[in-house]
């Protein structure tokens, strides 16, 4: 009998959390006596939620993003890069290599995004000015202060899911999808002719980048496919001899070899992405719209906005709990819909470009991460050390943490969870991949969004 009057208490118990309240929203009260009594109550709170245009965002990453998409809601995504080469410490050319015989640029990649079969069209470009190894770069940048376009390296049409190869070719343990750009051999014998000449421009990395600028690959033909390239080299292949290792001075044979550059961490890449029509297909600042926009790369965040008043009416109480739900709307399932990111982080928006420089992860007091969930499509953002944090400042108290300072407006931003070979998180980047979401705004009709409170106080509170 006993545990049936639980079970019933603990039910209506949750029952009354269910309702939007005011103080006079008693969940219950604990069971000290006296003085000691507390009281735990439950509220919901109308947040103020904005889309914001970004035009840019710090780019860090290995990845190299290029190709065209074009989503119906969103409306077009291109993106494209530029890259130094690497050249090793000391490196040579055989003595008795007269000429290049073939020079190609290998771009690998693993994963894409759109249309497998979207036949794309890549040109490759000299540059005519060097990018800074120590400089951060956004991804915004112009490209034609560093690439005029009249330096072209070579051409080739290509397909993310690679149309071309056979299926005994797909079956080597050695196959990689990979889009292998013929370029012109006179690059090749510019550089073969320069080591002949000044091979102190082939001593150092350093030495290298000063004689020759980089690369900008860019796709001028094609929709529907953007390719993650993970691996980027220049291959320079020549003929030479090779001597006997047992018969000084004898030759054995004559062979094909190659020398790589690749682009390497220790080189500058940076991507540039640019969404040219997306005003076209939404007004992010219609203020009567009631959905929200989120969509990467580098394309609209959410700014959300918390009443100040709320902080006001906690005042001398405890907060035992504060989240934020997002709820996702008008999901696009098509088969080359985008998808909601992953990974969320919701951050004090002073902060929001200074946070991913120094390469960090959420503190839960200035920044917080959510991971979206699938089954109710929402993402659940977890205030609770914020709400508190607030409430200790606004009162002064004793507990009040000097080094926190307050805020109320953050932003939404796409994001992606960087960790270690041991699997341990090290640091959040910004999300460069495609992806979107709409979430309801805070004037939804139907799911606004809206904080979750659970607060308390004593009886002479």
């Amino acid at each position: 009998m006993k545990n049936v009057f639980l079970t019933c208490l603990c039910g209506l118990g949750f029952l009354s959390m269910l309702f939007s309240c005011s103080d006079d929203n008693l969940i219950g009260e604990s069971l000290q006596p006296g003085q000691d009594k507390i009281s735990l109550f439950y509220d919901t709170v109308h947040v103020q939620s904005k889309t914001v245009k970004v035009d840019s965002i710090l780019y860090r990453s290995s990845t190299a993003y290029l190709g065209e998409f074009t989503d119906p809601h969103f409306g077009t995504s291109k993106c494209d890069f530029m890259a130094q080469l690497y050249c090793p410490y000391n490196f040579t050319f055989p003595d008795d290599v007269k000429h290049i015989d073939s020079a190609y640029l290998y771009l690998y990649y693993t994963k894409w995004f759109g249309d497998s079969t979207a036949l794309m069209h890549v040109k490759v470009y000299e540059l005519n000015n060097p990018l800074t190894v120590g400089q951060s770069y956004y991804t915004n940048l112009n490209t034609a202060s560093y690439c005029d376009k009249t330096k072209l390296l070579g051409q080739v049409a290509f397909t993310t899911g690679d149309m071309y190869s056979s299926d005994s070719v797909r079956a080597l343990s050695t196959y990689y999808t990979v889009v292998k750009v013929p370029l012109k051999l006179s690059l090749g014998n510019r550089f073969l002719s320069d080591y002949l000449t000044n091979p102190s421009d082939f001593a150092t990395p350093g030495n290298f980048r000063n004689f020759f600028n980089g690369i900008y690959v860019s796709c001028d033909f094609g929709n529907g496919a953007i390719a993650y390239v993970t691996h980027s080299e220049l291959e320079l292949s020549y003929g030479t001899t090779l001597y006997s290792s047992t018969m000084s001075g004898l030759r054995d044979s004559f062979v094909i070899k190659s020398s790589y550059f690749p682009v390497t961490k220790e080189v500058k890449q940076v991507n540039r992405f640019s969404h040219p029509d997306l005003s076209k297909y939404l007004n992010p600042d219609d203020a009567a719209d009631s959905l929200n926009y989120i969509y990467s790369p580098a394309g609209l965040f959410t700014r959300v906005t918390i009443p100040s008043s709320v902080f006001t009416t906690l005042s001398g109480k405890s907060v035992n709990s504060m989240k934020l739900r997002v709820n996702a709307a008008q999901l696009d399932n098509s088969t080359y819909g985008m998808a909601p990111p992953t990974k969320m982080l919701l951050i004090r928006e002073s902060d929001a470009l200074t946070f991913f420089s120094r390469f960090e992860m959420n503190d839960d007091e200035n920044s917080f991460l959510a991971t979206y969930d699938d089954d109710n499509e929402c993402y659940d953002f977890d205030l609770s050390k914020y709400g508190q944090k607030m409430v200790r400042n606004l009162d002064k108290t004793a507990s009040s943490d000097e080094t926190f300072t307050p805020f109320t407006t953050m932003l939404m931003i796409p994001v992606t969870v960087i960790t270690s070979d041991d699997g341990d998180q090290v640091r959040i980047e910004q999300l460069l991949s495609p992806s979107a979401v709409k979430v309801r705004a805070w004037n939804h009709p139907d799911q606004p969004m809206k904080l979750e409170l659970v607060y308390s106080k004593g009886k002479l509170n």
